[in-house]
């Protein structure tokens, strides 16, 4: 994990501007914690042209991930998937997946999936 976001607090809610928070690196993607709760988990993830995250899964959480700018290019139990700017893509437990930028642009994705303390307590 690169850091952790300072979000703004408003009452109880926790405000993330996730534009502000972008970073990029040459050699790696860059990955930034958002909150990691008892019961959810958030991150942003930037892209430059060519960087991917590797082929991996998540035995006990759905996963659902918003792309905010740019174009993820995913495999999704096999499937190649092209998800724009502005569009989630959410799918199940267990299922083989990858994010990749192939460019020319940069990428930069939110992730969202239960904390999986929540799924082995529970």
């Amino acid at each position: 994990m690169d850091e952790t976001a300072t979000a703004r607090a408003a009452g109880v809610a926790q405000v993330f501007d996730l534009h502000a928070l972008k970073a990029f690196a040459p050699d790696k993607r860059v990955r930034k914690m958002l909150f990691k709760t008892d019961q959810l988990w958030s991150e942003i993830a930037c892209y430059e042209p060519g960087q991917a995250t590797v082929m991996h899964q998540h035995p006990k959480e759905e996963e659902a991930i918003f792309v905010l700018e740019g174009t993820a290019h995913m495999s999704i139990d096999g499937q190649e998937v092209v998800v724009e700017a502005g569009s989630i893509v959410k799918f199940p437990r267990g299922v083989m997946h990858d994010v990749r930028n192939p460019g020319p642009g940069r990428c930069v994705i939110m992730f969202l999936k239960v904390n999986p303390k929540v799924l082995r307590d529970g």
